[in-house]
């Protein structure tokens, strides 16, 4: 799995445009349009490597990729967004830790260290959820990408079941290791000044899709079965 995804991009007729176009688009992320139709892409990636199409898309329907774009962000923003409500709570109990420990008595001193042991118990809490939601977001993103609707991207139920598989654990190392490595070859690139940044750039959305490809693959054994063709199944299998 690991050399097909390195493979994935470059052995495609249109390696070379559809490379410079994820680049030049994340050059332009910060406009946040060309960042969408980044993730656009990578659910196109997701799906079609689920349906076990191992042709790379190129990027065409553009209107298509936004509206993918914009649900894969708003998946991802949802799973970012209760790390960042705990921080957010343990720095409300640290600046009060901080306010009671400088009153003057042995009560304030414990309100204080209270206080603090509270913020940093929830900053624990913030790092396990925030890695609980990197791990399940590829899940919930191949969910979104092979239904097309937001909500199975929040189905926690279903993506339990599938993030606590085997093989869903080995095929999220196996992404993370080759996003890993690119991230590896990005920090080497950037040495050389602006230059180096730029291309670490292409080398970042190269590696992405290595790994978006890994998640569709993991997603072909891992995906639920849908109600309708299990009673579609049910309704064909003849009686005994």
């Amino acid at each position: 799995m690991l050399s097909d995804s390195v493979n994935y991009l470059r052995d495609s007729e249109d390696a070379v445009v559809t490379v410079a176009i994820g680049g030049l688009l994340l050059l332009a992320s910060p406009l946040l349009i060309p960042s969408f139709l980044v993730l656009g892409y990578l659910m196109r990636v997701i799906r079609r490597t689920a349906d076990g199409d191992d042709e790379p898309p190129v990027f065409e329907a553009w209107g298509d990729l936004l509206v993918d774009g914009v649900k894969a962000f708003a998946v991802t923003f949802v799973y970012s967004l209760l790390p960042l409500a705990v921080l957010a709570l343990a720095a409300v109990f640290g600046i009060g830790a901080a306010v009671v420990g400088s009153g003057d008595g042995a009560g304030g001193l414990l309100g204080g260290l209270i206080g603090g042991l509270l913020a940093l118990l929830l900053v624990v809490v913030a790092l396990v959820v925030s890695l609980a939601g990197t791990y399940v977001t590829p899940a919930a993103l191949a969910a979104v990408a092979d239904s097309g609707r937001v909500g199975d991207g929040f189905a926690i139920g279903t993506l339990w079941g599938i993030a606590t598989k085997r093989t869903y654990a080995v095929g999220w190392l196996t992404a993370v290791a080759v996003v890993f490595v690119g991230a590896l070859a990005i920090g080497v690139l950037s040495i050389v000044p602006m230059l180096g940044t730029i291309a670490g750039l292409f080398v970042q959305f190269y590696a992405t899709v290595a790994a978006a490809a890994i998640i569709g693959w993991t997603w072909t054994d891992v995906r639920p079965v849908s109600t309708d063709t299990a009673e579609v199944e049910t309704a064909e299998r003849p009686a005994v």
